[in-house]
């Protein structure tokens, strides 16, 4: 028996109809077998031929390629104002955060007052060691413009002057000194010319009773008494002669005196120089670094960005050294994913090769998928601190003109999905490569 068609009326065999022709079923079996073989033979031939794209995938998060700038103090401090908020916009520049200054600035403002001092006294000093008649101030004090180098440079002016002053009148009394000594030799040798006028005339009247005591005409007491007169005159002169040279030596002396006073001024200059000028180079690093600290007490913005993460939100609260205390994203910085690949994949990552990313964060009907490049492969792995899984960080720059096309506002740290692609293999690779690896991982262990 057969079974009616449903198309055409043709009589169809059915597997009990013993009546069905045999050699008509034996034909439909060879034919549906050369199809079914046709077919395997045609799908191992794509599996052959048909190259299929093999990609390396991990998941990541966007960031930006500068990375996200940590905001940190080196010494730290007690805060003493926050003047930003999370999600502010910042300008470069801008004060983020200030740290209580009191002890710094006290600092900071005794080194700038002492290194005022010693630069007022290094040119006081400098013109008394020349021996000059003003002091001539540095421009770095002349062009200070504050009330402390004023006061330095008149406080050091009047003491030159003071010091000046001093000097020449130690000086004008030793040569007041000298003047007396020298009025001293005038009277002196006035007195010489008075006693030798006196020993010329009395020598002919001494010589004239010498004739007459020869004769026999005078006594002996009249010529000794002559004799004596020339021999004191004579002494006297001798006497006198010692005193003014005397007064010439100490001539001599208080002009010696007068020239080492101004010599020894300038040495005592010269020595006090030199420790003027190491105490100024060292309060010169003191004042460098206290002013640096100062400086430091006020946190402000190196670039321009949003803030975000601010780990503080009290006054008084202590920000230890090196602590984070906010990060910036940078404004117009160009936006990168950074993906963790498994170590088994790593050698089939590497610079320049093309990536896709497909970022799931979007609430769209089709997930934006956008094309990159890796940009950098880390050179040793990293481990997750919770999970202890190894991985190395890779970081991939996707096509910016696409991400404007597509209207994306990336923001730093939405995930990612990253496909970066190894080149194209057969289906048939696919399929025997665990096999291979099997076979190959058995043999070995033979």
């Amino acid at each position: 028996m057969s079974l009616p068609a449903v198309m055409g009326g043709t009589n169809l065999p059915v597997p009990w109809d013993t009546d069905a022709p045999a050699p008509e079923s034996a034909t439909n079996l060879r034919r549906l077998a050369a199809i079914v073989g046709g077919l395997f033979v045609v799908l191992f031939a794509m599996a052959l031929v048909v190259p299929i794209g093999g990609a390396v995938i991990g998941n990541g998060q966007v960031g930006v390629q500068s990375r996200v700038k940590r905001i940190a103090h080196p010494t730290g401090g007690v805060i003493a104002e926050i003047a930003v908020t999370n999600g502010e916009h910042v300008k470069q520049g801008q004060l983020l955060m200030r740290l209580d200054d009191r002890v710094t600035g006290a600092d900071a403002t005794y080194s700038s007052l002492t290194v005022e001092q010693l630069l007022a006294q290094r040119a006081r000093l400098e013109a008394e060691r020349l021996g000059l008649g003003s002091v001539t101030f540095p421009p770095e004090l002349l062009n200070a413009g504050t009330p402390s180098a004023a006061k330095a440079m008149a406080d050091e002016a009047h003491l030159f002057r003071m010091r000046s002053v001093e000097t020449a009148q130690v000086r004008a009394q030793l040569g007041a000194r000298v003047n007396q000594y020298q009025q001293e030799i005038r009277g002196i040798e006035a007195q010489i010319a008075s006693l030798r006028k006196q020993r010329t005339l009395i020598e002919p009247e001494r010589q004239s009773v010498k004739d007459l005591w020869d004769k026999q005409l005078v006594t002996i007491n009249r010529l000794n008494q002559l004799e004596r007169s020339a021999v004191d005159l004579d002494g006297s002169v001798g006497a006198l002669n010692a005193q003014i040279a005397q007064a010439r030596a100490r001539i001599t002396e208080a002009q010696e005196q007068s020239i080492q006073v101004s010599q020894q001024r300038r040495v005592d200059a010269g020595v006090e120089l030199a420790q003027v000028n190491t105490a100024l180079n060292q309060q010169r690093l003191r004042s460098v670094a206290a002013n640096d600290q100062q400086d430091r007490s006020e946190i402000r913005a190196p670039y321009s960005g949003t803030v975000e993460k601010i780990a503080f939100a009290a006054i008084g609260d202590v920000v230890r050294p090196a602590e984070p205390i906010m990060e910036i994203v940078p404004d117009r910085d160009v936006m990168v994913v950074e993906a963790a690949i498994g170590p088994a994949d790593i050698d089939q990552v590497a610079k320049g090769q093309v990536a896709r990313v497909r970022f799931s964060a979007f609430n769209r009907a089709a997930t934006p998928e956008i094309a990159g490049k890796v940009l950098y492969v880390a050179t040793d792995r990293t481990e997750n601190p919770e999970s202890r899984a190894s991985f190395y960080m890779v970081r991939i720059a996707v096509d910016q003109a696409a991400i404007a096309r597509e209207k994306l506002d990336l923001r730093s740290g939405m995930p990612a999905e990253v496909y970066i692609e190894t080149g194209s293999r057969s289906l048939l690779s696919y399929f025997t490569k665990p096999l291979r690896d099997q076979f190959s991982r058995a043999f070995r262990d033979n």
